[in-house]
């Protein structure tokens, strides 16, 4: 527990603005980690307490009540400064003459930018009258960026370019980029943006993706949506129909406090391969209505579900997912300071889940396993979340999750 309320104290002092009750939680936080601090000397981890560091930790919640957010003396940008023009340029050198070598390394550095920066504008110019909408929007199946053109933009602007997928969706709604391809793969809801490849991972029948995925209930579910919507879906005659299936997904959010814009994050629905026999299926918050208040609202209206596939029907524009969900427990541990969740299985023993618009999904989520005192011994990093059932909904994954999750 005293080092969960250290955890606490650290993540709430990182908050970018504060009110007198979001201060009032730091020094809680702080007050509680020295109520219990004693279990880890009586544990014979430490012998005392007399460290420096500590001590400081005293002078944090006055000095936001005089000075404001701690983040603004952030000394990152100088000692990533430090970095980049003293340690990276002095590993080169023969550790002899630092300071003339560091320089002659920077100033052979910054002529080479400057040659590729001037080739790369020559080469946009000549270039020029291309198809400016499509190169938006075309990424390779992997979402991978262009190397080349990240090296570029780091030194032909004072910070990288971060993609605003939610600018861009609003623009393929204004019809401002008439060649896009439709459906958009491209699209926003009011919290959060998706980017989708042009081209689908794979394309299979529903039988097919069942059997690729394991996904027995596939189908069923499938029928069960467009039943719901009125749509027609006849079962059996829709089963050899063609499923687009994608691996993956961009998603983008916006930051709790300011609402700026985040980086993009990418989901995963990866089958079971040769490298990985049990596949990749990234768990993620999922709001249970169309619209909803992520993440000011928290959990409340969300449940948390492990991603499955991603998809849409050959003959329909909309993007869908499979998604199996977790029973969340109704206390919060006092120890962990985390859910605690549970496979949400049916009476014949399978896991439940059910498909939902892919523009359901609000965040990714991050799990711990629950493996209690003793680990099972078949449990490895690419085996323990399908062969596990009992979860923590880890709210330390980041800290725009840990004030989703804790300051509602």
């Amino acid at each position: 527990m005293a080092i969960r309320t250290l955890l606490d104290f650290r993540y709430l002092a990182q908050a970018p603005s504060f009110t007198t009750r979001s201060i009032d939680r730091v020094a809680s936080a702080l007050q509680e980690f020295h109520n219990h601090k004693e279990a880890i000397v009586s544990q014979g981890v430490r012998a005392d307490w007399k460290i420096p560091k500590l001590e400081l930790l005293q002078s944090v919640v006055p000095s936001i009540r005089q000075s404001g957010a701690v983040m603004q003396w952030s000394a990152d940008i100088t000692e990533h400064a430090h970095v980049e023009e003293i340690k990276v340029p002095a590993r080169v050198s023969n550790n002899q003459n630092y300071n003339s070598q560091i320089v002659r390394h920077l100033d052979q550095l910054d002529k080479c930018f400057r040659f590729d920066l001037a080739t790369s504008l020559e080469h946009r110019v000549n270039k020029e009258g291309g198809d400016k909408d499509s190169s938006d929007l075309d990424v390779d199946e992997e979402h991978e960026p262009d190397a080349e053109k990240i090296h570029l933009s780091d030194y032909s602007s004072p910070t990288r370019r971060l993609l605003n997928y939610f600018s861009i969706s609003s623009s393929l709604l204004l019809s401002a980029r008439p060649s896009a391809r439709k459906p958009y793969c491209t699209f926003a809801t009011a919290t959060t943006a998706f980017h989708l490849a042009t081209k689908p991972s794979l394309r299979l029948t529903v039988d097919e993706a069942a059997t690729t995925y394991q996904l027995p209930a596939l189908e069923g579910a499938i029928a069960t949506f467009f039943a719901n919507r009125d749509t027609c879906f006849q079962g059996r005659e829709h089963a050899t129909n063609k499923l687009y299936i994608w691996h993956k997904v961009h998603v983008q959010q916006l930051s709790y406090h300011d609402r700026n814009l985040l980086p993009p994050q990418t989901l995963c629905a990866i089958p079971p391969a040769s490298a990985n026999p049990y596949g990749r299926y990234d768990p993620v918050i999922v709001s249970v209505h169309p619209q909803s208040d992520w993440p000011r609202s928290g959990l409340a209206g969300h449940s948390v579900s492990q991603l499955r596939i991603i998809f849409r029907l050959s003959r329909s524009d909309l993007f869908l997912a499979y998604v199996q969900h977790f029973n969340i427990a109704t206390n919060i541990s006092p120890v962990t300071g985390m859910h605690l969740l549970k496979r949400a299985v049916g009476g014949n023993g399978q896991r439940v889940g059910e498909v939902i618009p892919l523009t359901h999904i609000r965040s990714p989520a991050h799990l711990v396993p629950n493996f209690g005192r003793v680990a099972h011994s078949c449990l490895t990093s690419l085996s323990s979340y399908e062969l596990s059932n009992d979860f923590w909904l880890n709210k330390y994954f980041s800290k725009e999750f840990y004030y989703a999750l804790s300051l509602t």
